[in-house]
């Protein structure tokens, strides 16, 4: 008898185990994460939600969710905003938000400033500012951001002056925060990174007095007209921050900044006074390595 008493008990448990997890809804997160909970409220910056058997309410950020599955058997797909910026020809995918909300999750990755002056007192304002926001946009993608959080903004329209005052023309001054929504997986990128051997192919330069980037070829070839090849000696994590050595390689600080690896091209970052430098090297992974004639 008890034995028939226990085996209906756990008929019983496993039931509704079994229907409790049937009916909770099911979050995909954009870092491929997911849960189990009760939906209570899908909106416009937020979804809250709770975990079974609880009551406390939890909210996410919208934009960290790609799906809902909820327990009906529907499906909703959540549009995200953030693009993948993979360095300055990715500077029109760069998210551009005034709602603190919207970045509720995602990592700060450090200040941002832009200003931009019109040439004559003729200038158009709005031009000025476009100009100002994209000089943003373009700092953002070169540490490795794909959205900027604009915290203040002053703008001045055109003086045209007089005796006792000279004329001034607009100009448009922006402060803000660069975010990343994908950020680098730090500790694994380091076993790939260490040791390998790579060719600095290009150099990026923007300095915030400039009206905008800077790019040069920076490939050399050693007397049997081979690229000179360097290699990564060191990787340090400080702060959740990946940073490189790399012997026979000249920067102007020490603090050089993994920011980017992606099909064999490694992106590395410095900040000198006030310009933000990106060095893009290929490495033996990329089709440039593969096609050169050299001992890696």
């Amino acid at each position: 008898m008890k034995i028939k008493i226990l085996t209906s008990l756990l008929l019983f448990t496993f039931f509704f185990i079994g229907y409790a997890q049937s009916n909770l809804d099911t979050l995909f997160l954009t870092d491929g994460e997911t849960k189990g909970v009760k939906i209570i409220e899908v909106g416009k910056d937020e979804i809250k939600y709770s975990y079974p058997n609880e009551t406390t309410v939890y909210s996410i950020n919208r934009f960290l969710v790609e799906k809902i599955k909820f327990s009906s058997g529907r499906e909703e797909i959540i549009e995200i905003p953030f693009k993948e910026v993979n360095g300055l020809n990715d500077v029109d995918q760069v998210f551009v938000t005034y709602n603190p909300i919207e970045i509720n999750g995602l990592l700060n990755l450090g200040e941002l400033y832009s200003k931009a002056t019109g040439v004559t007192v003729f200038s158009n304002m709005s031009n000025v500012k476009n100009r100002s926001l994209d000089k943003m946009k373009t700092e953002a993608s070169m540490i490795g951001a794909n959205v900027v959080l604009i915290s203040n903004a002053q703008s001045r329209g055109n003086y045209y002056g007089n005796e006792n005052s000279p004329s001034q023309s607009t100009q448009t001054v922006f402060f803000g925060q660069a975010y990343t929504s994908t950020p680098i997986n730090v500790e694994q990128l380091s076993k790939v990174l260490q040791g390998l051997k790579l060719v600095h192919h290009q150099t990026h330069s923007l300095n915030r007095n400039d009206f905008s980037p800077k790019s040069e070829i920076s490939l050399r070839y050693d007397e049997n007209r081979k690229p000179v090849i360097n290699q990564i000696t060191n990787l340090e994590v400080q702060n959740g921050r990946l940073y490189a050595s790399i012997k026979g390689f000249r920067s102007k600080t020490d603090e050089l900044e993994v920011i980017r690896f992606q099909d064999g091209i490694l992106t590395i970052m410095e900040k000198h006074k006030n310009s933000v430098i990106n060095y893009i090297f290929y490495t033996e992974g990329s089709d440039f390595m593969k096609s050169v004639q050299t001992i890696l």
